[in-house]
């Protein structure tokens, strides 16, 4: 929704994503009452655009707007209820369909798996909006190396035009890797925002997030104790940069 806010340019698979996941949300009753005002009011991303043009002009303004507005939500998972079972009873309402052909410990391996790709989505993309908007205020650095991935990515990209592209910024086209380079290349910038922590910790946490991604890009089975770890840093992730 940030990026619908902000610069990009809806489409109509923009909007059947966003309808379909706003049904989701409101759907639920503990999540209704949570949720933000514009996601009620608003039925297509067009609609919340033009709202968000009316809350600020500039773009940090808007960011901070949502950021805000969904915080009671987020924080709501953090009660008595954990966010595995907020993902539990969203996945309970998915078809699974022809998985149904499965054995049943492939099916249940799978329903446990796609709250992993949850956590792993939120995480990084956390990352993502917390370096894109330390970038509108302080002159951050991306690392050779990183700049290379990227570009080389965005190259690759050009020549598969079906594959929808991959979001708004450069920084959409890192993983945990790239953006663990860029966070510590610019330690003296980032630092701050980790005031009871240092490099080895997030260094730590970063290598282990991607071992986990890489488990699940390869459609692996990732373990009780990696799913526990994930869910740790989900929650000191977005503590520590109050997402």
């Amino acid at each position: 929704m940030t990026s619908a806010a902000t610069n990009l340019v809806i489409d109509e698979q923009n909007e059947n994503e966003y309808k379909q996941l706003r049904q989701l949300l409101l759907r639920q009753e503990r999540f209704k009452t949570l949720a933000p005002k514009f996601v009620t009011t608003c039925g297509t991303l067009k609609e919340f655009k033009i709202e968000m043009q009316v809350v600020s002009k500039p773009y940090d303004g808007r960011r901070t707007f949502i950021r805000d507005a969904f915080y009671p939500l987020v924080n709501s998972l953090y009660g008595t209820e954990t966010m595995a079972d907020a993902i539990a009873d969203i996945v309970q309402q998915v078809d699974f369909g022809q998985l149904n052909l499965l054995p049943q410990d492939i099916q249940d391996k799978g329903r446990e798996m796609s709250d992993v790709y949850l956590y792993l989505y939120c995480i990084e993309n956390s990352l993502r909006i917390f370096i894109g908007e330390i970038m509108t205020t302080e002159t951050v650095t991306v690392p050779t190396k990183v700049q290379d991935t990227i570009n080389k990515m965005k190259e690759s990209e050009k020549e598969s035009k079906y594959l929808p592209v991959r979001g708004d910024n450069e920084l959409f086209y890192c993983d945990f890797i790239q953006l663990g380079k860029i966070i510590f290349a610019n330690w003296n910038v980032f630092g701050k925002y980790f005031p009871n922590k240092n490099e080895h910790w997030l260094n730590v946490m970063i290598d282990e997030l991607y071992k986990i991604r890489c488990l699940v890009a390869h459609n692996s089975f990732v373990g009780d104790h990696e799913r526990q770890s994930l869910k740790v840093y989900y929650k000191s992730i977005t503590l520590q940069l109050k997402l």
